[in-house]
């Protein structure tokens, strides 16, 4: 009997030949890319604690993980790169000069619904900029991440430059704790793009920070009456003593009914969220309005921070990076600022971005997260930026030039042996060319001339080297030029150099 086929798990894919060699390939020029500007390579483990992306992620993120315990630890598959490399940088390289460029390149996970080009298992691309303050790192990583759009065959992108200090000042100036400015940064997006589900949000960022059991909240409500009609002393006391009466417990006998109620009373003095949280609503609709071009953009967002009594730092800051990042191009991409963007983690601080194909599809996104050293356990803190791509939707937005350059086999020459006996011979000469420096692949099978020409036409390799004894025996053996169908007698001595020329050619 047959055994059962075993699938990928849903959600993964197989990356194939050609098509691994194609993706290789547009990694070694982001790499290379990267390198230019000073990047150096770093790699983190693929299996990580938890608690590392729990900290300062944020919510899209932890319910997205591949997380699991295994002997009493809390693990998960590395969902992103950025929070990895600062852990490294944190638990090793603290006593380096800064600031410190690293690059990366490797999978990451999140259980997301997967489609054409983003899959549950992704290759994430991307450099770090860690030790720099201010405007020049922010261009430089802009900069960067447009020179490997450019490298990639990636034409007609657009960038969308946005800054969470704004929404961050509002929010400070409302009086929200850290926590309370964290909810609604995670929730920026929808109310930006999706002004009809602003109450609903509204309601729902309310009962969170409200937060605790049912029971917490009749009874709260119970507390307010109390508060208002008797004062703080006597309110703990009447309701003390009906809970020690009913011999109630609202947390599942843990706490005396004294630390019920004082937790409690805290938690009804607070002032009533929901004002503030409309008015931030209202504010982030209001910078979605006002997103546009740079020079429309900047001043009219200027007026509007001021005659909300905020600091237009943000829109400096934004301009400033502009200006630096226009010094590194000719020409710079469409770009549009939006102060309403949030991308979904927690750990921004300042600038970020995104940038997206003529399609809409996200290409890239990064930006500044000072704070993410010290939350994970930093000495001090060290400001930082960075950005990354996604390897497979990058690919998916190339030219099909770029696409076709990107598809030609890896392989240099063929060396084709006709029979047993020009096996010594053949591999030979194809060491001799692996020592130039050469990709050389050995028909070990003796398929024959034209089951090799075939395969080499297929696969785009652009040489096939035939040996025969005859050949053999006179000192030469057969060039055969793929493209050019033309074939020539090279002497044994002149091998290496008659290739290498006509490699020359097809570069």
């Amino acid at each position: 009997m047959d055994l059962p086929e075993i699938y990928s798990i849903p959600g993964t894919r197989d990356a194939l030949p050609p098509q691994r060699a194609v993706e290789r390939a547009l990694e070694a020029r982001l790499q290379s890319v990267f390198s230019r500007y000073g990047y150096e390579p770093i790699d983190t483990p693929i299996l990580e604690p938890t608690e590392l992306f729990l900290r300062k992620s944020g919510e899209a993120i932890a319910s997205q993980m591949y997380s699991f315990t295994y002997w009493n630890r809390d693990l998960c598959l590395r969902p992103e790169f950025t929070a990895s490399v600062i852990r490294a940088y944190v638990n090793h390289m603290q006593d380096r000069a800064l600031p410190l460029r690293v690059q990366y390149a490797g999978p990451t996970f999140r259980y997301e619904r997967p489609h054409e080009t983003r899959h549950r298992q992704l290759t994430e691309i991307g450099a770090e900029c860690i030790g720099a303050a201010g405007p020049g790192a922010d261009a430089e990583i802009l900069a960067m991440a447009l020179s490997g759009l450019e490298a990639a065959g990636v034409r007609n992108a657009h960038f969308v430059v946005g800054h969470l200090g704004a929404v961050l000042g509002l929010l400070a100036q409302l009086g929200m704790d850290v926590r309370a400015q964290s909810l609604v940064v995670s929730e920026m997006e929808g109310l930006a793009q999706s002004p009809n589900d602003s109450a609903e949000v509204v309601e729902r960022l309310a009962t969170m920070l409200a937060g605790g059991t049912e029971s917490d909240q009749l009874s709260q409500g119970a507390l307010a009456e109390l508060l208002q009609s008797q004062g703080a002393e006597a309110a703990a006391e009447i309701t003390t003593t009906l809970f020690e009466r009913a011999n109630l417990s609202l947390d599942g006998g843990s706490r005396s009914p004294e630390e019920i109620v004082a937790r409690l009373l805290k938690k009804t003095s607070r002032p009533d969220p929901v004002p503030g949280l409309r008015r931030a609503s209202h504010f982030i609709r209001e910078l979605r309005h006002l997103a546009g071009p740079p020079d429309q953009a900047v001043p009219a967002l200027r007026r509007f921070l001021g005659e909300q009594g905020l600091d237009d730092a943000p829109v400096r800051d934004v301009e400033r990076a502009l200006e630096c990042f226009g010094s590194y191009f000719d020409e710079a991409p469409p770009l549009v600022v939006d102060l309403s963007r949030a991308r979904g983690l927690r750990y921004y601080t300042g600038l970020i971005f995104e940038v997206y194909a003529e399609d809409g599809a996200r290409l890239a996104g990064g930006g500044r997260y000072d704070d993410l050293v010290r939350s994970l356990g930093g000495h001090e803190t060290v400001p930082a930026c960075g950005f990354s791509y996604v390897l497979e939707g990058l690919l998916a937005a190339a030219t099909p030039k770029a696409k076709e350059q990107s598809a030609r086999s890896s392989v240099d020459l063929v060396v084709a042996p006709i029979a047993d006996s020009d096996y010594g011979a053949a591999a030979h000469s194809a060491a001799l060319l692996r020592r130039a420096g050469l990709s050389v692949e050995m028909d070990v099978g003796f398929g024959g001339v034209n089951v090799n020409l075939r395969s080499a036409t297929q696969r785009s390799i652009p040489l096939v080297l035939i040996v025969d004894e005859l050949k053999v025996g006179a000192g030469s053996a057969t060039l055969h030029d793929v493209r050019a169908s033309s074939e020539a007698t090279i002497p044994s001595a002149e091998l290496v150099n008659a290739v290498l020329e006509r490699l020359k050619a097809y570069a």
